[in-house]
């Protein structure tokens, strides 16, 4: 499957990568989404926003149980990383470098 974000209609979507199948898993409470990565082993999609309120969230592959992992000293979470042998979750920020 491929994930990405749309800053343009504030959603994260998903599609096989034939192009079928595509589907809207999350457009509510979005602001500026941006990156994304996607955890296959563990079922888990983590994603930033940098909008009003900038912060890190993750739910399930499929949008479900969506939760805030990171809400403070954030200014625009814009890059994301995933370690899966280490089990670390890193980002980048462009406001506070």
């Amino acid at each position: 499957n491929l994930y990405w974000t749309d800053t343009g209609t504030d959603r994260i979507e998903v599609t096989r990568l034939n192009g079928t199948s595509r589907k809207i898993l999350i457009s509510e409470n979005l602001d500026e989404p941006r990156a994304i990565v996607v955890n296959p082993v563990m079922g888990y999609m983590y994603w930033t926003d940098w909008g009003e309120s900038p912060k890190i969230e993750c739910a399930y592959l499929d949008g479900s149980e969506r939760r805030v992992l990171v809400n403070t000293s954030l200014g625009w979470p814009n890059g994301l990383a995933l370690d899966l042998e280490k089990d670390k979750l890193y980002w980048g920020d462009a406001k506070t470098d």
